[in-house]
């Protein structure tokens, strides 16, 4: 039972990743909430999240976004590679550092999914809009101001599973 809660939040996160606000003066806010799990997960319990099934959760994005097949596991799968290599840095670190670790992230994972969406659908027209910048904005400020909050909820859960397992094994 302990091991289901991780897997029940995540896709539970994965919906919510899936609906977007709608607010009359913005156009969709998307906090990435999923990507909120991956940074969380490959930091303190990488054995959880394995890079297979990062792959399988970014296909299924994919289907659901309708998207070019393959393209949030482009931007997953070597932002969750990055991370465990950056894992020994970031595991002791104050949650201070560890949400500036993920204001730097999100910001960088909006960005290239922008950059990815725009190579698939306008084959490489780079220029970028006020439109296009500003909603890479919102989505990186909403995910950074949401972050604390989904990561108390996963710290719980990362509390909650058994103590030998909680390190995902030695930090190399």
């Amino acid at each position: 039972m302990q091991y289901t809660a991780p897997y029940v939040l995540l896709v539970f996160l994965f919906v919510l990743d899936n609906i977007f606000l709608r607010w009359s003066a913005f156009n969709e806010i998307r906090p990435g909430f999923l990507l909120m799990a991956v940074y969380y997960w490959a930091i303190y319990r990488p054995r959880l999240l394995p890079p297979t099934f990062i792959f399988i959760i970014a296909l299924a994005k994919d289907v659901i976004e309708y998207t070019p097949l393959g393209l949030h596991g482009l931007l997953y799968l070597p932002l969750y590679l990055f991370l465990r290599r950056q894992r020994r840095f970031l595991y002791e670190q104050p949650f201070f550092v560890v949400w500036l670790g993920f204001a730097a992230i999100t910001t960088l994972a909006n960005f290239a999914l922008w950059l990815l969406i725009r190579a698939s659908q306008y084959g490489f027209d780079f220029t970028i809009r006020d439109d296009d910048f500003m909603n890479i904005l919102y989505d990186s400020a909403s995910g950074i101001f949401v972050f604390p909050i989904v990561a108390i909820l996963l710290f719980f859960i990362h509390r909650m599973l058994p103590q030998k397992a909680r390190r995902g094994g030695e930090i190399k």
